[in-house]
């Protein structure tokens, strides 16, 4: 009887559990709180705020789950439903965030398109910006155990259950711009798999080292990226170039220059020194022949 009780109760506890590991990511509630503890810290959240974005998540995630097969190998239909119930949670959350808080959610790529496809399999972008699936910033939602999708839009007749609660629950201005995907961003998101038998391309590169553990080359003290060799520096030359080149300048002779003769060339004499110094020796010439004719008649007499 206790045995038959205990397997009773393992069966509905797997039951019970197996719709939330259905997923490739493992349980979808775990997920949910995650993102949704992220969204709370950068966005800075009030308790009823954090809440209900849990219940949004948990609806989208649970929802999204039987499509991501489809959704991996990028499939329309399958597509066409993921960002159906992606619009509604972008829809849902209008009216639990402010107008601030949504402008700055639409503009973090992992809170607003929080799943993405890298080769046929489906990942959760919050896991890139924090990979410690550990560790959280705030405890688990008032029901984090007894949610199973109850205000989701299937139970209201496609309406949502929040913009239903916003007069009560909150007072802050509602984002009003149409937050709809755009389709562009598909190939973003879930990339169509390439046909053909190719072999796969073996990459020659190596990852990026991590801060505190930088890699030693071999040969060399301490480790230097790696310069592309248009970057390289050019090498100094060895000869200064010359200041003047040969061309231009001009050779000194080799004989040596001729000295300076000794004597100074006399001045020329200007035009009126000429003319007195000429008159000066008529003078004398007259006076030495006055003289001689006197001598003369003396000597006669």
């Amino acid at each position: 009887m206790r045995t038959r009780t205990f397997f009773l109760c393992l069966l509905a506890f797997c039951l019970t559990t197996v719709s939330s590991y259905a997923s490739g990511w493992g349980d979808f509630r775990l997920n949910a709180r995650f993102l949704t503890d992220r969204m709370a810290f950068e966005l800075h959240l009030s308790t009823d705020q954090y809440n209900d974005l849990y219940e949004i998540n948990y609806d989208f995630l649970n929802n999204v789950d039987p499509y991501l097969s489809g959704i991996a190998i990028a499939d329309s239909r399958a597509l066409d439903a993921y960002y159906r119930y992606l619009d509604e949670r972008n829809d849902d959350l209008r009216w639990v965030l402010s107008n601030a808080e949504y402008v700055r959610f639409m503009g973090i790529e992992y809170f607003f398109r929080p799943i993405y496809a890298v080769n046929s399999v489906c990942y959760l972008r919050i896991y890139q910006v924090y990979p410690n699936r550990n560790y959280f910033y705030f405890g688990p939602p008032r029901h984090y155990l007894t949610y199973r999708g109850g205000h989701c839009r299937a139970h209201f007749g496609g309406a949502s259950f929040y913009r239903r609660n916003y007069p009560l629950r909150y007072h802050h201005p509602v984002y009003s711009r149409p937050c709809r995907i755009s389709p562009q961003l598909r190939p973003k998101d879930f990339a169509r798999p390439k046909p053909g038998n190719r072999p796969p391309k073996v990459n020659h590169w190596t990852s990026a080292p991590r801060p505190g553990h930088q890699p030693v080359a071999n040969g060399r003290p301490e480790y230097r990226s790696v310069q592309k060799p248009n970057n390289r520096p050019q090498a100094r030359p060895e000869a200064r170039p010359q200041k003047r080149p040969e061309s231009q300048t001009q050779r000194r002779p080799e004989t040596a220059p001729q000295r300076r003769p000794a004597t100074r060339p006399q001045a020329r004499p200007n035009k009126g020194t000429t003319v007195k110094s000429a008159q000066s020796r008529s003078r004398q010439n007259q006076r030495k022949e006055v003289s001689n004719d006197r001598k003369s008649l003396s000597k006669r007499l």
